[in-house]
C-alpha cells in the first residue's frame, strides 16, 4: 500500500514552470518594449509641426527603453553632417549599428551601445529582435529624412515657380500697361485722325460750296454787266448802222454785228458752264435733264435719264453738291467706261435723295474704286465718297467685267447748317 501511494504521488515541478513563466513573461516583455518603441516612433515621426533637430532627440529618448538593459543603453543618429546623440554617448566594443540611404544619395545610421559587458545573447549582448528593431527604426528614418528631403524639393520647386509666376505675372503687367498705354496713344491718334478728317471733309464741302458761290457770283456778273453791255453795244451799232448806210462803213459794220453776235453767244454759254442758272432756277432734277443733254451734244453718247421722282425739297448746298458729283460721274463713265448707252437716276424718299450713273462699259474692280489710297484716275470718286461721308451720305459701287459700272450716291436732303 504504500508503494502504490508512492507512485501515485508525482514529484513536484513547481519551480520548473515558474522559471518557464518568467522567461516568457520576460521575453513578452521586451517584445512590448520593442512594440512601443516602434509605436511611439512613427507618431513622432509624423510630426509636420516639428523640425528634425526637435524630432529625433525625441526619438533617441525612446531608445534606451526599448533595448535589454535601458539603464546602460545609448544611442547616436547621423544623417548627412548632423549628429544627434543621448546624454553621455560614447562608443564601445558593444555596438549595434544599422545604416540607410536616402533616394537622394544621402547617408544615414543609426547606433545603440552598452556602456558595459553583458552576457553574450545572438548578437553580442544584443537579441536578434533587438536587430530587427534597429533595423525597422533604420528603415523609419530613413522614409522620414527621404520625404522631408522630397518635401523641401517640392517646396523649393513652388517657391521658384512661385518666383518664377510672380516675374511673369510682373512682365506681363508691365506689357500690359505698355499695351493699355500703346492702345490709349492709338485711340488718341485715331481720335486725331478722325477730327482731322471731319475737318479736311468739311473744308472740302466749305471750299467746295464757295467754289459754287463763287462761280454763281461770276456767272451773275458776267450775264448781268458783261452781257447786258454788249448787248447794248450791239444795239448801239446797229442804229449806227441804219445812219451810216451811205458812207460806205456798212460791210464794217456787219462784222462788228457778226462779231457781237458771237461774243455775247460766248458769254452766255460761259455763263451756263460757270455755273447753270437751271440748278437755281427750276432745281436739280431739272438741272440733270440739262446736264445730260450737254452730254449727249458734247461726247455724241446716249444718256436715259429718269429724273421724274418726288420727294421734299433739297438744300441748295445738297443740290450743288449732287449736281457736281452727278458731273464727276458723268466724265468719268465718258473717258473710262468705253460705253455706249449711260442711265441716269433720281431716287427720293422723305429723308434722303440718290442718284445713279450706270454705264454698259467695260466694267473694273470695284475694290480700286473704293481704295483708301486712291491713283489719279479715282481720286475724284475718293472726294465724293469722302464728302457724303462727311454729310451723313454713302457711297455703292458695283461692277462687272465687260457688263458696266453702277455707282449710287444716296445723300440726306439738307446739310448741317440748312
Amino acid at each position: 500500500m504504500d508503494r502504490l501511494d508512492r507512485q501515485d504521488t508525482p514529484a513536484p515541478r513547481q519551480p520548473e514552470t515558474d522559471s518557464a513563466k518568467d522567461e516568457l513573461l520576460r521575453k513578452l516583455g521586451e517584445r512590448v518594449k520593442e512594440l512601443t518603441a516602434l509605436h511611439r516612433t512613427a507618431r513622432v515621426l509624423q510630426r509636420d509641426d516639428l523640425p528634425p533637430a526637435e524630432i529625433i532627440p525625441r526619438i533617441l529618448e525612446l531608445i534606451p527603453p526599448a533595448w535589454q538593459y535601458p539603464e546602460i543603453t545609448v544611442g547616436r543618429i547621423r544623417f548627412g553632417d548632423f549628429v544627434w546623440s543621448t546624454a553621455a554617448f560614447e562608443t564601445t566594443p558593444f555596438l549595434q549599428k544599422s545604416q540607410f540611404v536616402t533616394r537622394t544619395g544621402q547617408r544615414g545610421s543609426i547606433e545603440v551601445c552598452y556602456l558595459e559587458p553583458r552576457p553574450a545573447s545572438d548578437e553580442g549582448p544584443f537579441l536578434s529582435e533587438e536587430r530587427d528593431l534597429i533595423e525597422s527604426l533604420a528603415e523609419m528614418l530613413r522614409s522620414y529624412f527621404q520625404r522631408k528631403d522630397a518635401e523641401d524639393e517640392l517646396r523649393a520647386a513652388h517657391d521658384q515657380l512661385e518666383h518664377q509666376v510672380r516675374q511673369r505675372t510682373a512682365q506681363l503687367e508691365e506689357a500690359n500697361r505698355a499695351l493699355r498705354d500703346e492702345v490709349e496713344d492709338h485711340r488718341k491718334a485715331r481720335l486725331r485722325i478722325e477730327q482731322v478728317q471731319r475737318q479736311l471733309r468739311k473744308l472740302a464741302s466749305e471750299l467746295s460750296l464757295a467754289e459754287a458761290r463763287e462761280r454763281r457770283e461770276i456767272a451773275t456778273d458776267v450775264h448781268d454787266h458783261l452781257g447786258q453791255a454788249l448787248a447794248f453795244i450791239k444795239m448801239r451799232v446797229s442804229q449806227f448802222r441804219g445812219d451810216t448806210v451811205f458812207c460806205g462803213f456798212e460791210s464794217n459794220l456787219d462784222e462788228i454785228l457778226t462779231l457781237l453776235d458771237q461774243t455775247i453767244a460766248y458769254t452766255r454759254s460761259l455763263t451756263v458752264e460757270i455755273s447753270p442758272p437751271v440748278l437755281y432756277e427750276l432745281g436739280l432734277e431739272s438741272a440733270l435733264n440739262w446736264l445730260a443733254e450737254q452730254f449727249e451734244k458734247q461726247h455724241d453718247i446716249r444718256i436715259v435719264t429718269d429724273t421724274h421722282g418726288s420727294g421734299p425739297k433739297v438744300s441748295d448746298r445738297v443740290a450743288i453738291w449732287l449736281f457736281k458729283s452727278a458731273k464727276e460721274l458723268l466724265t468719268n463713265a465718258v473717258k473710262h467706261a468705253q460705253c455706249d448707252t449711260i442711265r441716269l437716276r433720281v431716287s427720293n424718299t422723305s429723308d434722303t435723295i440718290g442718284i445713279t450713273v450706270a454705264d454698259d462699259g467695260i466694267g473694273c474692280d470695284p475694290a480700286r474704286l473704293t481704295s483708301a489710297s486712291p491713283d489719279s484716275s479715282t481720286f475724284g470718286l475718293f472726294s465724293i465718297r469722302e464728302r457724303l461721308q462727311y454729310i451723313g451720305g454713302r457711297m455703292e459701287v458695283s461692277s462687272v467685267p465687260n457688263e458696266g459700272t453702277t455707282i449710287a450716291l444716296f445723300s440726306p436732303r439738307t446739310m448741317e447748317g440748312d
